[in-house]
């Protein structure tokens, strides 16, 4: 059996002008000014060592500045109620927000658009069910605060702006709150817009505890809405079924239906094991990218830690605390550019690819996380990023100047698929 060496430390690019907070918490800072992303969370005194021990207050962040087409536009939306995009369809709620509110949300209206017009929007998790968001962000403040956080959050990594981080926070503040009251009077009527705000926040989230208070939320709601399933507006995930395999090859290399523990875990360990290898070459052909290649590091460490824990007991919240760095990279990591994966650049696809299969197979031997969607959405984008690829023969590698064949690359990530259907974790409603 392949052997896997321990993990000693996760992979990260390390912050060199973090606050003194972060340094002293031996953590990662995002130096953002004046106060970063941990301290602002955690409620505590953010400095920088460049700081002078006092600043004159008159020396205040410049207000974040938007562009006079996106004001121009959000202004004349307000008026009419006649939304910029098609996904935003008309309605008197649209008058009643606030400017700040629409200004967010055409932006992400604008990547919406961007995706759907090249069909990529599958590929972004929960961007394929966008449309339905902004419906319902026109009857519930909630959902409309739940999309005004993301893109703030999304604002605040690429522009490092200290407004859009404080927006964020808010934003999400809002959404909560809003999504929790919503949940005491849960009904038929509003099922919708609560899983739309839960399934939202879930890649906003400040922390993994949180992320694994709000996955359970998202079970309870998935659950009971069971009766009337049907004629929810997330019917079409809910039901997404995965294609059989296409030849005997492929079915050949399924994993055969069993319920043998001895031979569940060994498929399991065997998938890591494959993961560690495929992501390990992967990450010194993305060299070149310092924030990929981290990611492909991380993905790859915290793959050799469960293989060599699998079998022990890890904690629900050890098992969210692994996964949770990689729900959020769409909102969080300023290496994820919607405009590069709208042009199916490849190597962005290849890291999607990885890092989609990475959660699979991670779901495979964490139960605690297989709650509902949260694997389902990521064998959705496995199997539209393979049929994006699948036409072309490979990439030309430029570390280490080879064809990187689509077929080899496919392996684990196709693999990962299949073993989760074998498994039988995707059942109607994981986590019940």
């Amino acid at each position: 059996m392949t052997t896997v060496k321990p993990v000693l430390r996760r992979s990260h690019t390390k912050s060199k002008f973090g606050c003194q907070a972060c340094k002293q918490r031996h953590v990662k800072c995002d130096e953002f000014r004046p106060t970063c992303h941990r301290c602002l969370s955690s409620k505590i005194p953010c400095k920088y060592p460049d700081q002078p021990p006092e600043e004159e207050p008159e020396q205040e962040t410049p207000s974040l500045w938007w562009p006079e087409d996106i004001e121009n536009a959000c202004a004349e939306w307000k008026e009419t109620g006649e939304p910029p995009f098609m996904s935003l369809a008309p309605s008197p709620s649209w008058h009643t927000m606030d400017m700040k509110d629409l200004r967010y949300i055409y932006k992400m209206a604008l990547v919406a658009n961007i995706l759907e017009l090249s069909n990529t929007n599958d590929i972004c998790l929960l961007w394929g069910e966008m449309g339905v968001l902004f419906q319902l962000a026109t009857q519930y403040d909630f959902v409309a605060h739940t999309l005004a956080a993301t893109s703030a959050q999304r604002l605040a990594v690429t522009t490092k702006s200290h407004e859009a981080s404080l927006d964020a926070f808010h934003y999400r503040k809002q959404a909560l709150h809003g999504l929790y009251r919503a949940m005491g009077s849960f009904s038929k009527e509003n099922a919708d817009a609560i899983l739309a705000a839960s399934l939202g926040c879930s890649y906003i989230m400040s922390d993994s505890r949180s992320l694994m208070t709000l996955a359970g939320n998202i079970s309870t709601v998935a659950n009971r809405m069971k009766p009337w399933l049907e004629r929810s507006a997330f019917h079409r995930i809910f039901t997404y079924e995965l294609p059989c395999p296409e030849n005997e090859e492929q079915a050949a290399a399924t994993p055969p239906e069993t319920g043998d523990v001895e031979h569940r875990f060994a498929l399991v360990k065997k998938l890591l094991a494959e993961g560690v290898n495929s992501v390990n070459g992967l990450a010194f052909c993305f060299q070149g990218d310092r924030d990929l290649s981290a990611v492909l590091r991380q993905l790859r460490d915290v793959m050799r830690l469960v293989h060599e824990r699998l079998g022990s007991d890890i904690t629900a919240e050890d098992q969210y605390r692994l996964v949770y760095p990689f729900t959020a990279w769409f909102v969080k990591s300023p290496a994820a550019s919607f405009v590069s994966l709208s042009k199916k650049n490849p190597y962005m696809l290849v890291f999607l690819l990885h890092l989609y299969a990475v959660v699979v197979a991670l779901t495979t031997a964490l139960p605690r996380i297989d709650v509902p969607l949260f694997a389902k959405y990521r064998l959705r984008a496995i199997l539209q990023i393979c049929s994006v690829l699948k036409d072309d023969p490979g990439f030309l590698c430029q570390r280490c100047n080879g064809l990187h064949a689509y077929q080899e690359i496919m392996s684990f990530p196709l693999n990962s698929v299949s073993a989760y259907q074998q498994l039988g974790r995707e059942k109607e409603f994981p986590g019940a």
